[in-house]
């Protein structure tokens, strides 16, 4: 039972978020990292966007239970009531919020609750079964993160929005690459993504350009503030292989070649992460 409550915070997606609020922090501070806070900021994020996840999930009970992708979720299997994954966001999300504030101030609860705001309240029942932008709107969540971590040890500044940047460009070449091979998901249940909206030519185009601008603006970045040769042996190889995937997708689009695009994605952003991470240690 209890792995049940733990899928409703979506843990295989919100390690990045996580990670990336941990690397705005290493990023600021550099070599005067406390260790203590690096874990303080985990069970924090852990437990923020975890909460927002579970309310998500409880939210789309419906949708999901219509989904292929979806329907074996805690909520629509009926392992979880939606009553007890409502008080367990609830709970779990208050947890972090209380903690953050306790542990780490009120300007990074601030961040956090900011973050939770635009996933939980404007992407989720605001946003996504109104209008395609949803994720582009949304996706400032990913922003919040990052700069969670980075306010921790000094003021926002151009270089942290520029580096808050890598996670908002990502996140729409990622979920839109998923909802090209699950859009007949999306057209089931009536929720606006781009590959639904537009034709098939034109969302491959689109989504394959995104995809590519995210990678190469990774690359950009990184020379522009790290430019450490220990963390070009992880930017190149991921650059050069985000490109590889992509062009492939776009040469021959199938449901097969975004599935790869999808989940190359991850692992290119958790290199470009490590790669800030030790440039600054």
């Amino acid at each position: 039972m209890i792995n049940e409550y733990l899928k409703l915070m979506k843990p295989h997606v919100i390690w990045l978020l996580v990670l990336s609020a941990l690397v705005g922090y290493i990023a600021a501070a550099g070599p005067l990292v406390n260790p203590i806070k690096l874990i303080e900021l985990t069970v924090v994020g852990f437990l923020s966007t975890g909460g927002s996840a579970a309310f998500n999930m409880y939210y789309e009970r419906d949708i999901d239970s219509l989904m292929v992708r979806t329907m074996k979720r805690p909520i629509p299997s009926g392992k979880v009531t939606p009553l007890n994954a409502l008080t367990f966001s609830i709970a779990v999300s208050l947890s972090g919020f209380t903690l953050s504030y306790l542990w780490l101030g009120s300007w990074v609860t601030l961040m956090i609750a900011l973050g939770w705001f635009f996933y939980a309240v404007l992407y989720t029942i605001m946003l996504k079964r109104r209008t395609w932008l949803n994720i582009v709107i949304g996706g400032f969540a990913g922003n919040a993160a990052l700069l969670s971590g980075w306010i921790m040890a000094k003021p926002i500044d151009l270089e942290s929005i520029l580096l808050s940047m890598v996670i908002y460009v990502w996140i729409p070449a990622h979920i839109w690459s998923l909802a090209y091979y699950a859009r007949d998901d999306y057209k089931r249940v009536n929720v606006p993504m781009l590959p639904t909206m537009v034709n098939e030519k034109a969302s491959v185009r689109i989504i394959s350009i995104l995809n590519l601008v995210s990678i190469i603006y990774m690359l950009v970045l990184y020379q522009l503030y790290m430019a450490k040769l220990i963390g070009y042996i992880l930017v190149i190889p991921a650059t050069l292989a985000g490109i590889i995937v992509t062009i492939k997708a776009l040469i021959k689009p199938s449901n097969e070649s975004f599935r790869t695009m999808f989940k190359a994605t991850s692992p290119i952003l958790l290199l470009f992460l490590l790669a800030v991470i030790i440039s600054r240690i």
